[in-house]
């Protein structure tokens, strides 16, 4: 009688690896080793991003001391006073940008017409201006 299926046991004659690649690829456990954190690449791939979480891509040398320096705009300033986010305390504005840990610099960018005497770490030499021009002071906190 004529088979309808081919024989498959032909192609194994003569091969110790039977159709499965590597010798222990046959062990029942696929190709990861066994010990350890074998298949941490493969298999087990959410494994490793629950336990490891994200992977960094980015490379090269970040200085843990660089000093983050947070920069505020004299247009920010304005508009906050505008909403009223500053007190007026007699005819000027007393406005305290410093934070806890971290370093502030008032940058000249836009139009400045309160008289107010603002604190923060540090001032470009435009923003000064603008400030004094105003009627206002400029406050250097260390």
């Amino acid at each position: 009688m004529a088979r309808r299926i081919k024989s498959h046991k032909r192609k194994h004659y003569g091969n110790r690896t039977f159709g499965h690649g590597n010798k222990k690829n046959w062990r029942g456990k696929g190709s990861r080793g066994g010990t350890g954190r074998g298949g941490y690449h493969k298999q087990n791939w959410m494994r490793t991003l629950k336990t490891e979480g994200p992977r960094q891509t980015a490379s090269g040398f970040v200085n843990p001391t660089t000093r983050r320096i947070i920069a505020v705009p004299l247009t920010h300033v304005s508009t906050r006073i505008e909403k009223g986010a500053f007190k007026q305390e007699g005819n000027a504005y007393n406005i305290d940008l410093t934070r806890k840990g971290k370093l502030v610099k008032v940058l000249g960018n836009g139009a400045f017409s309160y008289k107010a005497h603002v604190k923060a770490n540090a001032f470009t030499g435009s923003a000064k201006v603008k400030i004094e021009k105003a009627g206002g002071s400029v406050l250097v906190a260390q």
